[in-house]
């Protein structure tokens, strides 16, 4: 195969953007992408950058570096409780890998049909790092999305999935220890939370996607709330396969404060409770209240485990990108 950015591009990517929702006009392969917006829907774009080394380890394969950039792109569109409807891929290689390549492409093809994400088209590039950048476009109701400045006080506060399992994950992938396949598989196959996103939407006064820990991003929650949370750490302590794992301190700590999870975390109002416990059954996914929403602009902490100090985590609440 030829090195040259257009036979890559050709051979990998071109076919991607052969499957379409119907809205499709202009695919990947001109100069811009033409797609009809359905009337009377609102399109809601969001952009990520992915970078070898701080994202993914140095070396990670196509699967691995596809699956979780198009989870964490995507997932930005279930915090605001949209239908996806496209994305635009940039990918910066540093040299032209076959194998790698049909890894990546590989994986996108079967995502973008999983997640109902049409390619519409995208940019390839050389430079001195790997990197991927996607922007995805869904849909909604005029007026009907979710926001991060609806949280009103005593409001509940959930997070859905596993908080803290990929984090775990990521660290024994660092130190080359084996980790178990339930709680690998939740770093390397992380799933965009659409569908509950979309449930939730005009159930949840606000929500927001957690990829750098969810105290970090319920903190974004809070300050374009106005308001503060009273966390229960006991509510942490359910997922018997992390703690068994790690130990109580450690997971509370994972649970709080590692990145690369994926979920959502929201707020909604007491009478919503029975309606969120049918939509944890019909997905068969756990929606954990972990606290309610306070009046004061802090943060406190009940139930607190032994060998546990909750002033730790003011100083690192999360994953921070610049430190």
């Amino acid at each position: 195969m030829d090195d040259s950015e257009f036979d890559v591009i050709e051979q990998y990517f071109l076919p991607l953007g052969e499957w379409s929702l119907g809205d499709t006009r202009v695919g990947p392969g001109d100069d811009c992408a033409v797609v009809q917006v359905p009337d009377s829907r609102q399109l809601c774009i969001s952009t990520d950058s992915f970078i070898e080394g701080v994202h993914f380890p140095t070396g990670a394969n196509g699967q691995l570096v596809a699956r979780r950039s198009m989870a964490a792109a995507i997932s930005d569109l279930a915090a605001m409780g949209a239908t996806p409807f496209g994305m635009t891929g940039a990918l910066t290689l540093v040299a032209v890998s076959a194998p790698w390549l049909k890894q990546f492409s590989s994986v996108v093809a079967d995502l973008i049909k999983r997640w109902q994400i049409p390619l519409l088209g995208g940019n390839l590039s050389r430079g001195s790092e790997l990197s991927v950048t996607w922007t995805v476009m869904g849909l909604v109701e005029p007026g009907r999305y979710l926001l991060r400045s609806g949280a009103q006080a005593d409001d509940d506060i959930y997070i859905s999935g596993y908080p803290g399992r990929a984090g775990y994950a990521l660290a024994g992938v660092l130190q080359g220890r084996e980790v178990a396949a339930n709680l690998e598989k939740h770093y390397s196959h992380p799933t965009p939370r659409l569908e509950l996103g979309k449930l939730i939407n005009g159930l949840a006064s606000a929500a927001i996607d957690v990829s750098d820990g969810l105290l970090a991003d319920l903190q974004h929650l809070l300050t374009a709330s106005g308001v503060g949370a009273r966390i229960d750490l006991a509510s942490l302590s359910d997922d018997v396969e992390l703690f068994a794992a790690c130990g109580q301190a450690d997971g509370v700590r994972l649970a709080l404060t590692a990145g690369d999870d994926y979920e959502v975390c929201f707020t909604a109002p007491i009478e919503q409770r029975k309606v969120l416990k049918q939509i944890s059954e019909q997905l068969q996914l756990p929606l954990t209240r972990i606290g309610k929403i306070i009046q004061s602009k802090v943060v406190e902490f009940e139930n607190v485990p032994r060998q546990f100090d909750p002033t730790t985590l003011t100083a690192q609440p999360g994953y921070r990108h610049f430190k």
